[in-house]
């Protein structure tokens, strides 16, 4: 807050005050906060009391390596002097009358402006009196979140950036904390000096392993700063891209020998899409009364040669994900279920009935329609006429018309 300003001791000596001699205290707060940039007061008065005379106040401000500046002088004769007069003014040019008040005025606040100021009246005779405020000078800062791109390529279970949460221009520098439903850690955070002097730039980072359980999740970042009434939420919903999660469906633990046309899906959660499917067995291909086509298995007949476990691999452009199916063979079709037709054989038997089903129904309802309409308007007769009338020619100004 200085220009030039040297360090010196207090501008007159301190003087006990005499005994029995009344004293009012130094009326000002123990701290003061303002933000960068703007106009901030500096409270500070004196009560005057009988037979006590006022004849300057000096406000110091006190550095952190422990030594002392004088900033402001207002004698009560000789006016005021001030370090920093384009920035640093006295509320009162003069004192009053019962209140001497020496309040400052600090404009265009800056980061070099926090520390701690003492306040100190000269009066005779019974000495110096003074208080001490401290000036906090805050920041708010600019928040956002973003979301990150996964990785194309990277080892399996191996945790990435998910998320990035920034707090720019903070002062003091921000904390950021993470709310999550995921099993997500934060990497440590980086402080970074802002764009204004005496300010900081804080990222915090979401670090998870990427699964099908995070991809369209939201996460919350929470910014507290000492500049904020109360915390920043700020929330992201991820996209996170992970290799294929497979599993297989479609078993109904109801395959019997010569059970025909039974079908299993091949279920894969991943992002991006999948871009392939293998079918096999864990000892191989798979036997020939099966059918492959894409996410889909067709077993034509169940025998013996499907008693063994299946497998379904399905690929994106992160990976490769597997999923396992052992069906267990019966002798006869199960109690519990059905022995005859499958549900997905039952499925393909009936669409094909309905949709027929449908097309004549649709086609005897026009016919009926159109049979309703000729009988309620009848063609009209017309005698020596044929019918309908052919069209006449007429030529007239303008051009051939055609009246009907």
């Amino acid at each position: 807050m200085h220009s030039g300003g040297a360090r010196v001791s207090p501008a007159l000596p301190f003087s006990p005050a005499p005994t029995g001699v009344k004293t009012g205290p130094v009326q000002a707060p123990e701290l003061v906060q303002g933000f960068l940039g703007d106009t901030v007061m500096l409270p500070c008065s004196q009560p005057l009391e009988a037979d006590t005379h006022l004849t300057q106040v000096t406000w110091m401000q006190h550095e952190p390596e422990g030594g002392v500046l004088n900033i402001a002088v207002l004698h009560s004769s000789r006016g005021t002097s001030v370090s920093d007069p384009e920035r640093v003014k006295f509320v009162a040019s003069k004192p009053g009358v019962e209140v001497w008040n020496a309040s400052l005025l600090v404009s265009e606040l800056r980061a070099a402006d926090e520390a701690n100021y003492t306040c100190q009246f000269a009066t005779f005779p019974q000495g110096s009196k003074s208080a001490r405020i401290r000036l906090r000078v805050l920041a708010k800062p600019q928040n956002k979140i973003e979301a990150l791109e996964t990785p194309p390529s990277l080892p399996p279970g191996e945790p990435v950036r998910v998320a990035c949460c920034m707090s720019q221009g903070g002062r003091p520098p921000s904390q950021i904390n993470w709310t999550s439903p995921l099993n997500a850690t934060t990497v440590h955070e980086s402080q970074m000096p802002g764009l204004q002097p005496g300010t900081t730039n804080v990222t915090s980072y979401l670090m998870l392993v990427p699964s099908s359980q995070a991809d369209g999740q939201n996460v919350t970042c929470i910014v507290q700063s000492e500049s904020f009434e109360k915390p920043v939420r700020l929330t992201k919903t991820l996209t996170v891209h992970y290799p294929p999660e497979v599993s297989i469906s479609g078993y109904d633990d109801n395959w019997y020998s010569g059970r025909r046309n039974v079908t299993l899906r091949c279920d894969v959660r991943s992002n991006p899409a999948p871009t392939g499917y293998e079918w096999s067995t864990t000892t191989g291909p798979l036997p020939p009364s099966t059918v492959a086509q894409g996410p889909l298995l067709t077993i034509l007949e169940v025998n013996e040669t499907i008693n063994q476990t299946l497998v379904c691999q399905a690929t994106n452009s992160l990976g490769t994900g597997r999923g396992e199916l052992t069906p267990q063979l019966r002798a006869t079709p199960s109690k519990d279920q059905p022995s005859g037709i499958d549900s997905t054989t039952l499925i393909s038997i009936i669409v094909p009935i309905v949709s027929f089903i449908l097309i004549i129904g649709g086609g005897l309802a026009a016919f009926y329609r159109k049979r309703r309409s000729s009988r309620a308007h009848p063609a009209p007769q017309r005698s020596g006429a044929s019918w309908p009338p052919k069209p006449h020619i007429s030529e007239g100004q303008g051009g051939v018309w055609c009246i009907g």
